[in-house]
């Protein structure tokens, strides 16, 4: 048995570790986690941020330092246990061992030592407890104070847009919305099914915003919001918010959407909403709309010749008019025009061009025969809101001989040429040449060769046009009917002549196109383009417009039509259409005996005056210039003393020439009876000095 003594010491040393122990314990309780307040988004540290924690993907807790230390080489352990709010209590998630390096007299660590809970470990909203424990070298345990917070990783809505917000009316006017009023607008509930941590809460915040329907932002944070501020709890029928009818009506006219974002209590912000399109139109408003019209189709039908040259559709400018405002234009049940902006030009009526053209065709469908009632509509739009519409309706007959394929037609419409209609060949008179005709050509036929059509059936219509201009008289109707008849073939060529008139009246050129056109009246009307024959045209000379006497008002001239000195004014007309500067003109003033216009020319050969000229020269403008037949003497005199024997009066001829390096080529004479005399006696004439 330990005698008194030794029992006492024993007794009294437990008793000292005792308390060292419980001083050193009490020293670890006392010291609490350490969190960074810029975690949270109060002061109390109870609610996690959100949009930080996410963004940070962790959170870092601090680990105080305590007193006592081990030897050196000898391990305290902390670590690091979160409770989530499932059930489990607390989990180990991170640890780190502590130890004095050999040699040295403390931790290496840096302290308030931080440890991280990465992001996955963290609930996605639930409430959450936060402790360590350390585990010291001697074997002895001991836990921290608990930190207790809220964790909300969940932005409302779970990151899918809200659901659009909803208002009794989307047309926003001086009526719905009038000056002082307020705007009553409900934020629904959201989806159903999803459980609370997918919706919003009470107490939740609310921004709406109106912005430009075109300039919708994937984040508004940066615009100026109409509406801030707590919304209440939505329960089944959603939330109703009151906006500021003024703010609204200082927009204008607007075409603008309304979102909304929510915030939750950890600050986390859903994803813009699904917007709610309005419109806001206040002032007058577009009315006393008139029906539109199709003039090429009145008289009906509306032809492929229209299309050809391009149809519009025209309507009267309407009461209230703004310049913003843009128009609608349906061509039967297809919208032909879309967001056509009306001009501000003032007029009173208002041209919509029919494009694409194909349209029209589309709608008259490649199956119908005849004319088509068709609606031609138009509906006004002022920042999204329509007005109207108004209608009419009009005949269009777009049939053809030969249809169009593949349909729908993948080429723009009307085509430019039918390529089942082949590209013929003109000659020459004398058939030596192929689609070219030279001044040996002159006041010569020419024959234009095609093949019949593949498809031709008898009543088929051929029209031919040189230049553009039809000839009448190469006109073919097909007719299969054999000897006597013409016994047309498909497919066989067949050969048309056209008069020298029409070779004439379309001009030289070396781009002359020639082409024909097929149709099958009286059932078909519409005729459809061949493929155009260019021919190299030069067998036209110029034609030159005749010169004058601009002092002579008509035949008969006197004394009066002559200069002071005797001289006799000529006019050159303005050549620029036919001649170029520099080119060479000669004039030829030709006085002749004979006092009718039905005599022989009888030229006073001594009194002829011949004249040469440089056009664009100074004397000689190659827009018009005048110049005096002179001396009198010698031109004009001798029509007073050759003609006694016709009482005096004699003729004139003025004529001019140019030569293209061909031929000369005449101008248009121009001859006058002439009466140079006064009385019995000559003209009185002053000599000049």
């Amino acid at each position: 048995m330990a005698s008194t003594e030794t029992k006492t010491g024993r007794e009294q040393a437990n008793a000292a570790y005792l308390k060292k122990r419980s001083d050193y314990r009490a020293i670890r309780v006392e010291k609490p986690i350490e969190l960074d307040a810029a975690d949270f988004v109060d002061t109390g540290k109870t609610i996690l941020h959100g949009p930080r924690l996410i963004a940070n993907q962790k959170l870092s807790v601090g680990i105080p330092r305590w007193t006592i230390t081990p030897p050196p080489g000898v391990v305290d352990t902390v670590t690091l246990m979160l409770d989530i709010g499932d059930g489990r209590g607390f989990d180990d998630v991170d640890h780190h061992d502590f130890t004095i390096p050999a040699g040295e007299t403390d931790y290496l660590e840096v302290f308030p030592f931080v440890m991280e809970i990465p992001l996955r470990l963290l609930p996605r909203d639930a409430a959450c407890r936060l402790q360590y424990r350390i585990f010291y070298f001697n074997r002895e345990t001991d836990y921290s104070t608990i930190a207790s917070f809220h964790c909300d990783q969940i932005k409302p809505y779970n990151g899918e847009p809200p659901a659009a917000l909803t208002l009794a009316n989307p047309l926003l006017d001086d009526t719905s919305l009038p000056v002082g009023s307020k705007l009553s607008v409900t934020i629904p509930p959201g989806y159903a099914g999803t459980g609370p941590n997918y919706d919003w809460k009470a107490g939740d915040i609310i921004a709406i915003y109106l912005v430009d329907a075109a300039h919708i932002p994937d984040d508004p944070s940066g615009l100026t919001p109409l509406h801030v501020g707590p919304i209440a709890d939505p329960a089944t029928a959603g939330t109703v918010v009151e906006l500021d009818g003024d703010t609204i009506r200082t927009l204008g006219d607007t075409e603008g959407v309304f979102i909304y974002v929510l915030r939750d209590a950890a600050l986390n912000d859903s994803a813009v909403s699904i917007w709610t399109k309005v419109s806001l139109t206040f002032g007058e408003l577009p009315s006393a709309f008139l029906p539109p019209t199709v003039p090429q189709a009145d008289p009906g039908p509306l032809l492929l010749e229209h299309a050809r040259d391009g149809v519009s559709v025209w309507f009267k400018r309407y009461r209230g008019y703004k310049p913003e405002d843009s128009l609608v234009l349906t061509w039967g049940s297809t919208v032909a025009r879309q967001s056509f902006p009306i001009p501000d030009n003032g007029a009173e009526d208002i041209e919509i061009p029919v494009t694409p053209a194909r349209v029209m065709l589309l709608e008259y469908g490649q199956a119908t025969v005849g004319a088509k009632s068709t609606a031609v509509s138009y509906e006004v739009f002022r920042k999204g809101r329509p007005f109207g519409p108004q209608s009419t309706t009009i005949d269009v007959n777009f049939k053809v001989a030969i249809p169009l394929l593949p349909w729908p037609p993948a080429i723009d419409w009307p085509v430019p040429v039918q390529p089942d209609l082949l590209e013929g060949t003109v000659k020459n008179h004398t058939g030596t040449k192929t689609n070219l005709l030279e001044r040996d050509d002159k006041n010569q036929k020419a024959t234009f060769t095609f093949k019949w059509h593949n498809d031709a059936i008898n009543g088929h219509v051929i029209n031919f046009e040189w230049n553009g201009k039809r000839v009448d008289a190469a006109r073919l109707v097909f007719d299969d009917t054999p000897s006597p008849g013409p016994g047309h073939v498909p497919g066989e060529d067949v050969t048309v002549e056209i008069p020298w008139e029409n070779i004439k009246a379309g001009g030289n050129g070396n781009t002359i196109p020639v082409q024909y056109w097929l149709s099958h009246p009286p059932t078909i009307i519409n005729e459809l383009p061949s493929v155009i024959t260019w021919v190299d045209v030069n067998a036209i000379a110029v034609e030159l417009p005749e010169a004058s006497f601009p002092k002579v008002p008509g035949h008969y001239p006197g004394c009066s039509a002559l200069e002071a000195n005797g001289d006799l004014l000529v006019a050159i007309p303005d050549l620029s259409d036919v001649l170029e500067a520099g080119d060479s003109i000669r004039v030829v003033f030709t006085p002749m005996t004979g006092e009718f216009l039905t005599d022989p020319d009888a030229p006073i050969s001594a009194a002829i005056h011949t004249k040469n000229f440089t056009l664009g020269s100074a004397d000689a403008p190659l827009t018009g210039f005048q110049f005096p037949v002179t001396p009198y003497g010698t031109h004009i005199k001798p029509l007073y003393d050759l003609t006694a024997a016709t009482n005096r009066r004699g003729r004139m001829k003025i004529q001019y020439f140019f030569n293209d390096g061909t031929e000369d080529i005449e101008s248009t004479e121009l001859v006058i009876i002439t009466a140079f005399h006064r009385g019995a006696d000559e003209c009185p004439i002053t000599p000049p000095r």
